[in-house]
């Protein structure tokens, strides 16, 4: 019977999957406007403490601190989609100009290691297209913003029915304990959430603006546009550091023709930045807050890449967060939530 159970569990689990993958254009867009609400209400509850707890402001400032949020947001997203936008054409062309280098690059790597028979670059590169690879990166993360009405109309009904969710909510509930559990489960969901988009926020731009500065200081072409990949992509776990990384050092290896200065700047520098804040900065300030196993994110970034694209690859966290809290709840499900955690005792 229970062996029946547990397949049964595992064939609605995958048929949930294939919705969410079949079901994307729909499903997608509201998940987006529920994390943009999220990150609202994160920095709604931040100024407000500013604003009335430090500052003693009137309780009516609260609204105030919704707007400075709601902009603050608005900027940032701006912000992103312009800085891709202006650079995103001009990266593509110029690592067609680039070609030349690429093969002097080439041509001494095989010299170096006295390869005799040299193979032609353009025999190498005649399946590969790096500028497309960049191009189609930023151009996923900026269309997407650009494009995705939807995001923004979920995003703002929700925001127009989040007064009437304290209404609502208890009448799901057949009992005031029920309720109070309820309760007790969004308010962890949301701390979990709030420490880990608060850490990510902070340590991803300060990378990017570490960056920024090491690339400028050898005049890399479109520092600003690698320090944006950079900051983007490093709320994706592991992999997510790694690329942002790989495109500016290779990039400064086609624009300075190999040149051992200024690309080892550029590369010693980042890979530094990289290893400092992920590997000190990032886990002295969350700690173990958030205790989620690095296998089973790394898992989360394969299954959820797979489903949503690259937008999954940016929720994998916050949606294993509350998958796992969700599944502590249950006595049938806490062995397994369990072994989502890290050290599979609490979370």
């Amino acid at each position: 019977m229970f062996e029946k159970s547990k397949a049964l569990n595992f064939i609605v689990l995958f048929f949930l999957l294939y919705i969410l993958k079949v079901g994307q254009s729909i499903f997608l867009p509201f998940v987006v406007a529920l994390f943009l609400w999220c990150l609202i209400y994160i920095l709604t509850n931040n100024y407000s403490k500013i604003f009335i707890e430090k500052l003693k402001l009137p309780a009516w400032s609260w609204y105030f601190a919704r707007i400075l949020a709601i902009v603050t947001l608005a900027g940032i997203i701006y912000f992103i989609v312009m800085g891709i936008k202006s650079n995103i054409d001009d990266v593509s062309q110029t690592f067609g100009h680039y070609q030349k280098n690429m093969g002097n690059i080439f041509d001494k790597i095989q010299q170096y290691f006295g390869i005799k028979n040299k193979v032609a670059f353009h025999h190498v590169l005649r399946d590969i297209n790096i500028g497309k690879v960049i191009n189609s990166i930023a151009q996923g993360i900026a269309s997407f913003v650009q494009s995705s009405m939807m995001v923004f109309i979920y995003l703002f009904f929700i925001l127009l029915e989040e007064k009437s969710f304290s209404k609502k909510i208890p009448q799901l509930f057949s009992s005031k304990k029920k309720e109070k559990d309820a309760k007790a489960l969004f308010e962890k969901i949301y701390a979990k959430i709030e420490i880990y988009v608060s850490v990510k926020m902070f340590t991803s731009f300060l990378t990017g603006v570490l960056a920024y500065i090491v690339m400028t200081s050898v005049n890399l072409d479109f520092a600003m546009f690698w320090a944006i990949l950079i900051f983007l992509l490093n709320f994706i776990p592991t992999i997510g550091s790694i690329i942002s990384s790989i495109f500016p050092i290779f990039f400064a290896l086609l624009q300075f023709n190999g040149d051992l200065i200024p690309v080892s700047v550029v590369a010693i520098g980042i890979i530094a930045i990289q290893l400092l804040i992920g590997n000190i900065i990032d886990p002295k300030i969350m700690g173990r807050k958030l205790n989620l196993s690095p296998l089973v994110l790394i898992l989360s970034l394969v299954i959820w890449g797979s489903i949503w694209g690259i937008v999954g690859m940016f929720l994998c966290v916050p949606i294993m967060i509350i998958l796992t809290i969700a599944l502590l709840q249950f006595p049938s499900t806490k062995k397994f939530a369990m072994f989502l955690t890290e050290d599979g005792t609490t979370f």
